[in-house]
C-alpha cells in the first residue's frame, strides 16, 4: 500500500476523531490543578510535591508498562472562576489522561461539567463537601473522607475530649465551608450542646478577626470550631491571643498544614485538627514516605502531599490492571478494588467516595504537629 496514502488516512483520522488513547504514546501525561498562589497555596504546592515524588519514583523504576509519567501544573487560585478558566483550557488537551485536583470543593463544583464533557477522570486529594459526589458526575473521585465524617469527628472531639460546653463556630464562606457548617449544626445538638455564636469569613479577603474574637469572648464561648483554611485559623488564633481570649480552637483538615504554625507562631499552640493523614505515622510504609518527602521538601507532608502521592500510584495500579484510555481508567477506578496507600485503603463506592477511610487527630505542641490521642 502506498505510504503517502496511509499517512493521509492517519492524518484524516486524527483530525476527525482526535487522539483518544494517549496511553499509546511514550508517556502518560496528567495535570495537577490546585492553588499555587494565594492563601491556600501551601496546599496546592504540597499537591505538586506529592505528585512529583511519586512520578520520580515510578519513572526511576522504568515507568508504567514502560511509559514514563509527565505532568503539568495549573493554578486555579482557589477560586471557582479561575478553576473554570483552567478547565476550559486543559480539557481541550487530548494528552491529559487525568486530573489530580481540585483542592477546593467550590472549584470542583464549578469545573467538573467541563472535565466530564471531555471525559477526563478527576481525582481530588482534598474535596470534602458532602454533596460533591452526589451531583451525578461519572468521572469524579476523591480519596479523602467527606465532611459528614470529618466534621462530625471535629464536633465530637471538641465536646467529648476537650470538654467544650459553649462552642462557637467560624466557617469559610465557600461551598467547602458551607458544607462543614451544615454538618456541625446537626452534630452539635446531637452531642448535647448548643452553639452560642456563629460567624463566617471570606477566604483570601478577610484578615481582621478581632470583632469575631470580641463577640465570642463576650458570649463566654469556651471553644471555637474553625471550619476553614490554615491562614484564617492562624490569624484568628493570633488575634485571640492579643485579646487574651483563651478558648480552645478545633479545626477540620484544611488547617493541618505547616503554614498554620509558620503564620500563627506561639498563638496556635494547642490547636487541634482532624485530618486524613498524620505526619507522625510510624508504620513502615508511611514513615518511609514521610522521611523522603521531608528530605526533599523541607517540611513534613500534610494530607495534600500524601493524597497526591497516593493518587499517582493509584493510577499506576489502574493502568497495570488494563486501563488504556480515559474511559477505561474511569472503569478501573469504579471496579471496587482496594488500593493500599500511605493514607490508608482506597476503595471507591458507586459515588466515588472512600467511606471506609478513617481520619486522624493532630495538635500543635512545641511548634510542631504531634499525634493527639483521643479519650
Amino acid at each position: 500500500m502506498n505510504k503517502k496514502f496511509v499517512s493521509l488516512v492517519l492524518l484524516i483520522a486524527v483530525a476527525l476523531f482526535g487522539v483518544s488513547t494517549a496511553f499509546a504514546a511514550d508517556t502518560i501525561h496528567f495535570a495537577v490543578v490546585g492553588p499555587m498562589t494565594g492563601d491556600s497555596a501551601g496546599q496546592g504546592i504540597q499537591m505538586k510535591a506529592g505528585a512529583q515524588l511519586a512520578v520520580d519514583e515510578i519513572n526511576a523504576k522504568g515507568g508504567i508498562n514502560g511509559k514514563k509519567l509527565t505532568f503539568e501544573v495549573a493554578d486555579d487560585m482557589a477560586t471557582p472562576n479561575q478553576a473554570v478558566i483552567v478547565a476550559q483550557k486543559l480539557s481541550l488537551d487530548k494528552k491529559i489522561m487525568f486530573v489530580l485536583g481540585h483542592n477546593n470543593s467550590s472549584c470542583s463544583i464549578a469545573a467538573l461539567p467541563m472535565w466530564e464533557k471531555a471525559g477526563i477522570p478527576v481525582i481530588s486529594p482534598s474535596n470534602t463537601n458532602p454533596t460533591l459526589t452526589r451531583l451525578g458526575h461519572k468521572n469524579y473521585f476523591r480519596v479523602v473522607v467527606n465532611d459528614d465524617i470529618m466534621v462530625s469527628q471535629v464536633c465530637k472531639l471538641a465536646v467529648k475530649d476537650l470538654k467544650v460546653k459553649k462552642p462557637a463556630l467560624v466557617w469559610e464562606n465557600s461551598d467547602y465551608g458551607k458544607g462543614m457548617k451544615d454538618v456541625a449544626l446537626k452534630a452539635l445538638p446531637a452531642l448535647g450542646v448548643s452553639l452560642v455564636g456563629e460567624e463566617s469569613y471570606v477566604p483570601g479577603v478577610d484578615r481582621d478577626y478581632s470583632a469575631i474574637v470580641t463577640k465570642f469572648k463576650g458570649l463566654g464561648a469556651d471553644g471555637v470550631l474553625f471550619l476553614g483554611d490554615y491562614t484564617g485559623a492562624a490569624l484568628l488564633a493570633k488575634q485571640a491571643a492579643n485579646l487574651n481570649y483563651k478558648a480552645k480552637i478545633v479545626g477540620a483538615s484544611s488547617i493541618a498544614h505547616p503554614k498554620l504554625i509558620e503564620i500563627g507562631g506561639k498563638a496556635v499552640e494547642g490547636v487541634v485538627s482532624v485530618t486524613s493523614f498524620d505526619p507522625n505515622d510510624t508504620r513502615a510504609k508511611q514513615a518511609a514516605f514521610i522521611k523522603k518527602y521531608e528530605s526533599i521538601n523541607k517540611e513534613r507532608p500534610g494530607e495534600w502531599g500524601a493524597h497526591a502521592y497516593d493518587i499517582v500510584y493509584l493510577i499506576k495500579a489502574a493502568v497495570e490492571a488494563g486501563a488504556t484510555d480515559r474511559a477505561s481508567l474511569i472503569a478501573k477506578l469504579k471496579s471496587g478494588k482496594t488500593f493500599d496507600g500511605v493514607t490508608g485503603n482506597i476503595k471507591f463506592d458507586q459515588f466515588g467516595d472512600v467511606p471506609d477511610k478513617k481520619a486522624f487527630v493532630i495538635t500543635v505542641k512545641n511548634g510542631n504537629f504531634v499525634s493527639y490521642k483521643t479519650k
